[in-house]
């Protein structure tokens, strides 16, 4: 029970739902451990899994890195932030530390730990329940704190970071896989997810996260897309119980406030929060047209060209489109960062999909596919490069990386074609790469 490896997943459970913006909860380990020398919870439990990895390391007499396919765009995320950052105290003639350190400027970093923590294939299985595990404990943590906490905030939700809202939509959207789902050897999870699907959609009521119910949404409707034609009458009969369970619950839990929060998104005007993000929008634009590239520093605010009237809060920090703080912060290298980094994220997952072959390949490869159309649904509305996202995406890259791995024996789709793999079903080499590889067969 005390080996590395166990240590190893359950810290990795742990990182992906510890935190919360409400207090209160039973089940949070900051509410006994105080944090320390400015660190998040999520940081210290990356701490000791870096640790327990060390102590790994030293005692098996292995110390090779892993090389990864996401590895070079990770490296320039790395790179640009820390540039941008870099400018930024010039200019302001001040050392000091800033929420992306926290953030975004985390991801290569988490990657980097979580990839080579993790390195054996079987560990995709393991990650993937990881990943669903830590969604139920997360629906059990807005529970307690709609029961137990006292915390005025809750009002806004009893979850409230980004990271939470993603991981609460991921667990559901597992439990509308799971019903597509015909093998046998996911089938204890299967039931349990599907019986904690529910309890999810209620939590993320409870939290109000209206990005979430659209993000989760969409996915479901872009499964009729991505799943097999035979499957999809079932598909419609998953919509239409996720439509009532939701309307449903919404009755029971608060009719009033779901509906001035869902109102938000055709009517931003009536509702602070909404109309606050619609006036960033101008504003974010135009500092990127003033600064194309190389962005506005980190650390330093963005320059506000058009009023912002206090009716809710706002950050001048960041943006709340994660497409446009790429470009926003580190200018059009920042912006081609983010391009490579989710082109190489796509190019795998559709390439392992399309090579399948059990159910099991099946549920991880369509649940991989809508984990990332709920980022990116949601990424054009919220915050999915802060509130411990980082951790929770590099945890994702590595189980797409293990998966790929699993399905076609390679750690790396740079060579491999992608539109003749997937019209094919095989492995399809590019003609650079099998130009270079010409002279060394001769």
């Amino acid at each position: 029970m005390l080996s590395f490896r166990t240590l190893k997943y359950f810290l990795c459970w742990l990182l992906l739902w510890q935190g919360n913006m409400v207090s209160g909860s039973l089940l949070q380990l900051n509410e006994l451990i105080p944090t320390v020398g400015g660190l998040s919870i999520v940081e210290e439990i990356g701490i000791l899994l870096a640790v327990v990895l060390l102590l790994e390391r030293t005692m098996t007499g292995d110390f090779r890195v892993r090389r990864s396919y996401f590895a070079g765009p990770l490296l320039l995320v790395a790179f640009v932030l820390f540039f941008s950052w870099f400018r930024g105290s010039i200019i302001t003639q001040r050392y000091v530390g800033v929420l992306e350190a926290h953030e975004a400027f985390a991801l290569p970093f988490f990657f980097f730990l979580i990839s080579n923590t993790f390195r054996d294939e079987s560990d995709r299985d393991i990650l993937i329940k990881i990943i669903i595990w830590a969604a139920i404990a997360k629906c059990l943590d807005g529970l307690s704190v709609q029961f137990f906490s006292h915390d005025v905030s809750k009002s806004w939700g009893v979850i409230q970071l980004w990271r939470d809202a993603y991981l609460i939509s991921v667990g559901i959207l597992a439990g509308v896989v799971f019903l597509h789902y015909r093998g046998t050897a996911l089938k204890k999870l299967q039931w349990v997810v599907i019986a904690a699907t529910p309890l999810m959609v209620a939590v993320m009521i409870l939290g109000y996260r209206r990005t979430a119910m659209v993000a989760t949404l969409g996915a479901i409707l872009s499964m009729f897309v991505t799943l097999p034609k035979q499957r999809r009458g079932r598909q419609a009969v998953a919509l239409g119980a996720f439509l009532l369970s939701f309307v449903l619950l919404a009755i029971i839990i608060n009719p009033l406030n779901v509906f001035l929060r869902l109102s938000g998104i055709v009517a931003p005007a009536g509702e602070g929060s909404a109309y606050i993000r619609l006036l960033e929008l101008p504003n974010v634009l135009q500092n990127i047209w003033q600064h194309p590239i190389l962005g506005v520093p980190v650390g330093i605010p963005w320059k506000t060209y058009y009023r912002m009237p206090i009716s809710a809060v706002y950050t001048t920090l960041g943006t709340h489109n994660a497409y446009l703080y790429w470009p926003l912060r580190a200018g059009i290298t920042g912006l081609v960062a983010f391009v490579w980094l989710f082109g190489c994220v796509w190019k795998s997952v559709l390439i392992s999909f399309r090579l399948r072959r059990t159910e099991e390949d099946f549920f991880y490869g369509q649940f991989l596919i809508q984990c990332l159309v709920i980022y990116g649904a949601a990424s054009f509305f919220g915050i999915m490069y802060g509130d411990y996202m980082s951790s929770m995406m590099a945890v994702l890259f590595v189980m797409i990386q293990l998966h790929a791995k699993q399905i076609s024996g390679r750690w790396s789709y740079r060579d491999v074609a992608l539109i003749a793999t997937l019209r094919s079903g095989q492995i399809t080499f590019t003609r650079r790469a099998i130009r270079r590889l010409q002279p060394i067969a001769a």
